[in-house]
């Protein structure tokens, strides 16, 4: 094909690419924006169509143009020409992205994260808009919530380093051989601030591992009514968080309530799923609530208690339709099931099941919502929070400044600027 007749076809491609997404983009905006103000009973019209969606011809053009920007060093240009989109990824691409798992801060606007399939994980480096690769044997990062602690996880132990870069830098606090079989690499970990434990998140139960060992917190084999010499546990959906201060643990998983417990894994108190299925919890920046999500398929109802009733080892029960709890929380959100999650000092920032993050209020006022797409797996957001990452199950890594503005494709009421986005496919990272 000669030069000027395949820039005229790519001239087509990007204005039906920008055409297309305008429109959908701003349906997408309008339907949602009436419902919210009349309810989705009272919309009559017809629901929004990406028309971009099974156009197998430009799709499949748009990736191999992503793809051949990245070699040429040039996807500043190609963002601006091709706004980025979910749409080029059908069933057979989607069986190459690799899941974007636990984002973690490092310091200014650089992170941590791994990315995983079945063939297993990497974890990599993002400084800045360069990606670099760090290791092929961790299975869980995580950072505590004070004193730059951070917890590096394999198959046979934990690295407490203080100050770490990524790289080399960084001062050992502890290593602690954990002797536990990790039955699948999913698992999330938290250090404490003071680099004596860490919290440990998995298919295998909850726990706290120390130099003194791994002591599970959660199910205990009593719990289970079971002998702990015949017993192996195995939970799902397991989700764990501490205090800002470290004072208090919540854990939960499918088949429980969300436990409360203090330091040491005591149990002081339980907090009952208002939907189904215990699924997610965070404390806020200044501790003085938590939130529990429960889910039951992609939705679920999100739920905030006080500081001072937990302290007094409160106990919710589970969802009750007469409303006999409801003097003990506050209904924060009654729709998302909620994935991943951060606290800002004024809000909470949660990613669902549908692909978007919304920002809510500790009274559960609705303040924004963003769409990315694709189930929200991960997230993290800089110290002086105005920069946001969001990692997908969808393989993409989003970079977004919050309050910076939005393009005519962005679905949103939340005014954020999208500066790139990561994508894992395959063995490759590429940037849009």
């Amino acid at each position: 094909m000669r030069e000027q007749d395949y820039e005229a076809l790519k001239a087509g491609w990007q204005k039906e690419w920008n055409e297309k997404g305008e429109k959908y983009a701003k349906a997408v905006n309008d339907m949602v924006a009436f419902a919210e103000v009349h309810g989705w009973d009272a919309y009559e019209g017809e629901d929004a169509v990406d028309e971009r969606e099974g156009v197998t011809q430009l799709c499949e053009a748009v990736f191999e143009l992503l793809k051949d920007a990245n070699e040429r060093g040039e996807t500043e240009k190609f963002r601006a020409d091709f706004p980025p989109s979910n749409v080029i990824f059908d069933k057979k691409l989607r069986k190459k992205l690799r899941d974007i798992d636990q984002i973690c801060p490092l310091g200014g606007e650089n992170v941590l994260f791994i990315a995983s399939n079945d063939d297993g994980k990497t974890l990599y480096l993002l400084e800045g808009d360069r990606v670099s690769e760090v290791a092929d044997d961790i299975i869980a990062v995580g950072k505590s919530k004070r004193n730059e602690i951070y917890a590096l996880l394999n198959q046979d132990e934990v690295w407490l380093i203080r100050g770490y870069d990524g790289k080399s830098g960084g001062e050992l606090v502890a290593r602690f051989s954990h002797e536990l079989e990790i039955i699948y690499d999913e698992a999330e970990i938290l250090p404490f601030n003071d680099g004596s434990k860490v919290l440990l998140a998995a298919h295998d139960g909850i726990f706290l591992i120390s130099q003194s060992g791994a002591k599970l917190i959660h199910p205990t084999y009593e719990d289970e009514g079971e002998d702990e010499d015949e017993y192996e546990l195995e939970i799902a959906m397991a989700n764990a968080t501490i205090s800002n201060d470290n004072e208090l643990i919540v854990a939960g998983e499918q088949d429980s309530d969300h436990v409360l417990m203090d330091s040491e894994g005591e149990r002081l108190g339980c907090i009952g799923a208002q939907s189904s299925y215990p699924h997610f919890c965070l404390f806020s920046a200044d501790d003085t609530q938590l939130i529990t999500n429960s889910c039951h398929f992609y939705n679920g109802v999100t739920i905030g208690v006080d500081r001072a009733l937990l302290k007094r080892g409160l106990e919710v029960g589970f969802y009750d339709p007469d409303g006999g709890d409801e003097q003990n929380f506050t209904l924060i959100d009654d729709a998302m099931r909620v994935y991943a999650g951060v606290a800002t000092q004024d809000f909470y920032i949660l990613g669902d099941a549908y692909g978007y993050i919304k920002a809510v209020g500790k009274d559960g006022r609705k303040i924004w919502r963003h769409y990315l797409g694709g189930t929200i797996k991960s997230m993290a957001i800089s110290e002086d929070g105005s920069v946001l990452f969001v990692g997908t199950y969808g393989g993409r890594l989003h970079k977004l400044r919050l309050g910076a503005g939005q393009d005519s494709h962005t679905i949103g009421n939340g005014n954020h600027k999208e500066e790139f986005r990561l994508i894992a496919y395959e063995n490759k990272i590429y940037r849009w």
